[in-house]
Formats: C-alpha cells, sequence, structure tokens
C-alpha cells in the first residue's frame, strides 16, 4: 500500500470516526435527558447495574481483538486470500464460543437477580428477568459479528464502521426517544435497541461479502497448525494485559467509596466523565491510525518506522497536553458553572487527574506501535504488577489522604511500570534505537506542559475578574498561551516540521476530496 492511499484512509477513518464519536455523543446526552424525564430513576440503576455486570461478563473476550486484528496485518499487506480466508473462517469459531460461553454465565446467574437487585420497585421486579435477558441478548449478539468488524480495522476501513454506526446510532435513538414519550416502557426501549443493533450486524455482514468477495470462495479453508499456536499466545498475552487494565483502572472508585463514602465518588464522577469526554474523541482520532501504522512497520524501511513513531508521539503529546493544560486550568471553573461550587474538587485533586490523563494518554503512540509490531509478550505481566502496586499504595495512600493518596498511587504505579518499560520495548525491539531519546523528549514535554500551567495561573492572577465571561476568556487565553509556547520551543525540530508536513498534506488530500465532489 502506498501513502497516499494510507493517506487517504486515514483521513476517512479519522473523519467518519469523530462523526460517530461526536453524534454518539450528542444523540446519547439528549436520549439520557429523556430517559431520566420520563423512567422512574430505579430504571437508571438497573440500566447501568446490568451494563457493568455483563462488562465484566465480558472478560471471557479477554482481549483477543487485538490479537485476531494483529494476525490480519501480514496477510492484508501481501494480498494472501486464502490465508485471510482461513483466519476469518477460525476467527468465526473463536468468537461463536466466546459468545456461547457470555450467554451460558449470563444465564446461570439468572437465579441471584432478586440477590443482585436489591429491592426494586414492583414495576422492575416484575419484569426483572425478561429485562436482564434483554442486555444479555445484546451483548451475545455482537460477538456474531466482532471477527468482520476486525478485517475491516485491521484493513484501514474502520470508516465503513463509523458509517455504518452514524445511521444505526441515529435511528435507534430516534425510535427509543418516540418510546419512551409514547409508552414510557423500558422494555420496548431495550427491543428497539435489540432490533436495530441487529439490522446493524446484517449491514456489516452484507458489506463484508461485498469488500471480500474471496471469502465466500475460499469458506472451506482452514489455518495451520503453527498459526493456531501463535495466535493462541497472542491471545495469553492480551488477557493478561486486559484484566490488569481492569484492575488498574476499575478499582479507584471502589476504594474510594471504602475510604471516602458515595459522596465523594459521586464528585469525581462528574471530573471523570468530562474527561472521558475528552479522551474518547482524542482517542478515536488515534486509533483510526493503527492500521496505516501496521502496514508500515510491515512493509517500510526502519527509517520510515522511527519517523512515524515520532509524528505521532509528537501530535500525542501537543493534543494531549493541551487537554492536560485545559484539565488543570479550566474544568473547575466549568464545574461551578454547570453545576455548582459545591461540587468542586480540590485544585490539588484535579492536577493529580490531570497527570493521569497526561500519563495514560501518553501511551497512545507506544502502544500502537507496540501491538502492530506483534509485542504482546513483552510486559505482559507487568500490567498486573501495576495492578498489585496501585492497589497497595491506594489503600495506603488513601487511609491517610482520600481521594487525593488515591490519584496519587494510580500516577505512581504507571510511572515506575508502563511508563517506561513499554517505551523500552518498542525502542529497542522494534525501532533499533536508543529508549534514552524517548525519555529526553518526554521530559521536556512534561516541562514545558509546567511552564504553560504556571504562566496561565499568573497571568490569571494579575488580570481582572471577567464575571460571566471568565469562563470563555480563561478557554481563549488557555489555547493561545498553551500552542504558542509548544510551537515557540518545538517549530525548529524534526518531529514538528514533518507533522506540519503530514498534517498539510492532509488538509491538501481533503480539499482535493471536497473539489472532487
Amino acid at each position: 500500500m502506498n501513502n497516499d492511499s494510507r493517506l487517504s484512509n486515514s483521513i476517512k477513518n479519522i473523519s467518519f470516526g469523530l462523526i460517530a464519536q461526536v453524534s454518539q455523543m450528542i444523540l446519547g446526552f439528549i436520549s439520557r435527558t429523556i430517559f431520566i424525564r420520563y423512567l422512574a430513576v430505579e430504571y437508571l440503576g438497573v440500566n447501568g447495574l446490568f451494563t457493568n455486570i455483563l462488562s465484566l461478563l465480558s472478560l471471557a473476550e479477554l482481549g483477543i481483538t487485538s490479537a485476531v486484528v494483529f494476525s490480519l496485518y501480514k496477510p492484508l499487506a501481501e494480498k494472501d486470500e486464502k490465508k485471510l480466508a482461513g483466519l476469518i473462517n477460525f476467527f468465526s469459531k473463536i468468537y461463536t464460543r466466546i459468545a456461547l460461553i457470555i450467554a451460558i454465565l449470563g444465564l446461570i446467574l439468572i437465579p441471584f437477580l432478586d440477590q443482585i437487585v436489591d429491592n426494586p420497585p414492583k414495576n422492575i421486579a416484575d419484569n426483572l428477568t425478561l429485562i436482564y435477558l434483554l442486555f444479555l441478548f445484546n451483548t451475545v449478539a455482537s460477538y456474531f459479528m466482532q471477527y468482520k468488524l476486525s478485517l475491516f480495522q485491521a484493513d484501514q476501513k474502520t470508516y465503513i464502521i463509523s458509517k455504518n454506526n452514524i445511521f444505526i446510532f441515529f435511528f435507534q435513538n430516534i425510535a427509543q426517544i418516540v418510546v419512551l414519550i409514547l409508552f414510557k416502557n423500558f422494555i420496548l426501549y431495550l427491543i428497539v435497541q435489540s432490533v436495530f443493533q441487529l439490522v446493524g450486524n446484517f449491514i456489516i455482514a452484507s458489506k463484508v461479502g461485498k469488500y471480500y468477495p474471496f471469502l465466500k470462495k475460499y469458506k472451506e479453508e482452514m489455518v495451520d497448525e503453527t498459526t493456531k499456536k501463535g495466535i493462541y499466545s497472542n491471545v495469553k498475552s492480551t488477557s493478561l494485559v486486559k484484566i490488569g487494565g481492569l484492575l488498574v483502572n476499575s478499582t479507584d472508585n471502589l476504594i474510594l467509596n471504602y475510604f471516602s463514602g458515595l459522596v465523594m465518588v459521586g464528585l469525581l464522577s462528574n471530573y471523570n466523565l468530562l474527561i472521558g469526554l475528552a479522551s474518547g474523541l482524542i482517542v478515536q482520532v488515534f486509533s483510526s491510525l493503527t492500521g496505516s501504522i501496521a502496514n508500515i512497520n510491515a512493509i517500510e524501511s526502519q527509517e520510515k518506522k522511527v519517523e512515524t513513531f515520532h509524528i505521532i508521539n509528537f501530535a500525542n503529546f501537543w493534543i494531549y497536553g493541551v487537554a492536560s493544560v485545559a484539565t488543570i486550568f479550566l474544568i473547575n471553573d466549568f464545574i461551578e458553572l454547570w453545576i455548582g461550587s459545591t461540587f468542586m474538587l480540590p485544585l490539588s485533586v484535579v492536577i493529580l487527574l490531570a497527570v493521569n490523563f497526561f500519563m495514560y494518554g501518553m501511551q497512545n503512540a507506544v502502544w500502537q506501535f507496540k501491538i502492530t509490531f506483534g509485542f504482546f509478550k513483552q510486559g505482559q505481566y507487568l500490567i498486573i504488577l501495576t495492578a498489585i502496586i496501585n492497589l497497595i499504595l491506594s489503600f495506603a495512600f488513601g487511609w491517610y489522604y482520600g481521594l487525593l493518596g488515591i490519584l496519587v498511587a494510580t500516577a505512581i504505579a504507571r510511572l515506575v511500570t508502563n511508563t517506561w518499560y513499554d517505551p523500552y520495548i518498542v525502542f529497542t525491539l522494534g525501532l533499533k534505537q536508543n529508549p534514552l531519546n524517548y525519555l529526553k523528549k518526554y521530559i521536556k514535554y512534561v516541562v514545558v506542559l509546567i511552564f504553560s500551567i504556571l504562566l496561565l495561573f499568573i497571568i490569571d492572577y494579575y488580570l481582572p475578574n471577567f464575571g460571566a465571561f471568565g469562563l470563555l476568556w480563561k478557554t481563549i487565553l488557555c489555547i493561545i498561551v498553551t500552542n504558542s509556547i509548544i510551537y515557540f520551543v518545538f517549530r525548529n525540530t524534526t518531529e514538528y516540521k514533518n507533522t506540519r508536513l503530514l498534517v498539510q498534506a492532509v488538509i491538501g488530500k481533503f480539499k482535493s476530496k471536497l473539489t472532487t465532489k
């Protein structure tokens, strides 16, 4: 695949991915608002509870998707249709087994629903099993199409999935809103979701047949035992990463509730919601590049791989850096304007939230290259160590410092493990470079952001209060100051120049497509 094709696919993936993400955010917010207005609050609790239960059951998937997508990169680059067909046939069987495991585990829980859902209202209690079965059906059904989605992801065609999601999600939400307003019926609400999910699956299945007609030609093709062993080995590694990631990212609220109670958990959830919205948009951009990065790592020179990494990493720093500074400088003002000062957290807590957000985000480029290089085994146990350190320190620091201590524990756990080890693996084994080069740039990035934050608070301190327009003014100030500092510090560096050339090429390509249309 040439550079032009990679660029074109990346533009499509990012554009449609962002459109899908933003539309889902807006429609989801409207739908949730109407949900709360027309149904009892207990339905919202059941919705969240069953979603969490089935998320835990989905651990049966154990991160296999990453291993599946990776195994497709090479045959796609080599246009080996027989190998691709064999892999897809093999993966369809794997995902069918996963769906059956989740279905069986889900059905086993039915006798315990009365204990899981404590004293529900009569209208919910009477239909509790049916509601749960609809949730279970939606979860299980998604796995029957996952192997086909993986083919689009590996082939740099996630824009096809995004287009489908925009269409399905729009009409699904409209239908669910109508059901809520006219019937105020939660079961009908869930049935609508099930119907649209099935329709979406059939549409994707038809598109796979259209884009990859050779799958029918080789529908009996099988993969060899060596390939199977390699996939199973990668699955073992990705499963450990998924379990460890769950323990690192999903335990802070439990520990916080133990030490500080539900009120503090509730306050934190507002901040996590806002940070999560920003993270979702950023991740959508970079995840759309994974297929192109895999193609580069499969067929391009070592020099091209190194150049691409530094471009992605620098762009990643710029976007996450500005977002992190904005979090520290603006989020409390937004919370105060949105829901009131009683819901605000101390600045020290906000800073730690931004630190964890930045540390996690700065792993994007490293993780993309690590996965596309196929380094699944390297560091497979380290994420478990990260989780253990996080749990021990969270209990130790949480006892004395509450939420602040728990956030410090998470930052330390990441700093002493994945923050340095994953870059070390990518640089030494993949890029064949000295990992100290990455560390030096990382430190420089952090220093620049600290300087930006200090300068912003100094400027804000000496300027008059702008009243109702304060948040707008501070937002403009944050954008101008942070971006200007990053530009002046890095304007003469190779990564900035290469990133600028890439952005110009993307804009030029986008304009030419608009002109053609």
